[in-house]
């Protein structure tokens, strides 16, 4: 066992190996051969294969800095995206205590306690003082 480990890891010397877009992919690849399990789709059979290549093509790449710079792409859109999911839950999970506002002078996301009535909120970014109507 050990002749063939040394074997793949000179095989695998130089070449991109697995990333957080490798493991994106994969839960896609997995999510569509679930669906397609129950709707047998070729057009959703045709997808999967298609990332599934993709998969072991940047895996076994060469071209290391391209495949960085794409892994970059996803990272920013994914962090973006994880970003504004765990913010929505935050505000779920606090709709008891908290209701969230827009500052109408700089946009930023105001996390005010829930008191209902009239009140002047003053914004800790920009210093805009405005008043904030609270029904419900």
């Amino acid at each position: 066992m050990g002749h063939f480990r040394e074997r793949l890891i000179r095989f695998m010397y130089g070449r991109y190996g697995i990333d957080q877009l490798y493991y994106a992919l994969a839960v896609l690849c997995f999510t569509l051969m679930v669906i397609n399990s129950f709707i047998h789709s070729i057009v959703l059979t045709i997808i999967m294969w298609a990332v599934l290549l993709l998969m072991i093509y940047r895996t076994f790449s060469k071209n290391i800095y391209r495949r960085r710079k794409e892994n970059e792409k996803f990272m920013k859109v994914w962090n973006q995206v994880k970003k504004k999911t765990l913010f929505t839950i935050r505000r779920i999970k606090e709709i008891r205590s908290h209701r969230y506002h827009r500052c109408p002078g700089c946009k930023a996301m105001l996390r005010l306690p829930y008191k209902r009535g009239k009140h002047t909120v003053q914004c800790p970014r920009c210093g805009n003082e405005f008043k904030k109507h609270v029904i419900i």
